[in-house]
């Protein structure tokens, strides 16, 4: 059994944001949980699923997302951040990618970070499948 690792210190809602993305990419259930706060407050809801609450239920959800094959990459678009000193609001739309490349979708995400003594923490993820974009809007044309 290995040591286990001290949490890193998230210095901005940015930083704790690319960590939670870059966990994802990787299926990694730890770097995963130290993006999150460990409180029973936290929620989390994936595209389609039910609202959970508490750092159990937010685990067992990404250790059984992560127990998949695929695996997914983000893009993110259209970022909003409202930030204050001691919590922070991200909205984006992430487009979602197949390990090849390929779109696999997109969803309307929120992300709330809070400032807490060991940096910022994800206390709120919430995706949910978007709207299907207009063919113009999809090939980036401009009108």
């Amino acid at each position: 059994m290995g040591t286990p690792r001290t949490p890193p210190i998230y210095t901005s809602p940015q930083d704790a944001a690319l960590a939670f993305y870059q966990a994802f990419e990787a299926r990694d259930l730890d770097a995963m949980m130290a993006a999150w706060a460990d409180d029973e407050d936290i929620v989390c809801v994936h595209p389609g699923a039910p609202r959970l609450v508490g750092y159990d239920a937010v685990r067992a959800s990404w250790e059984q997302l992560f127990r998949g094959d695929t695996r997914l990459a983000f893009r993110l678009d259209e970022i909003v951040l409202l930030e204050t000193v001691g919590l922070a609001m991200q909205s984006a739309i992430e487009h979602v990618h197949t390990g090849d490349g390929k779109l696999r979708g997109s969803a309307i995400a929120t992300n709330v970070f809070l400032r807490t003594p060991a940096g910022w923490r994800m206390v709120c993820h919430h995706a949910s499948p978007a709207p299907p974009m207009p063919a113009a809007e999809n090939k980036g044309a401009l009108h």
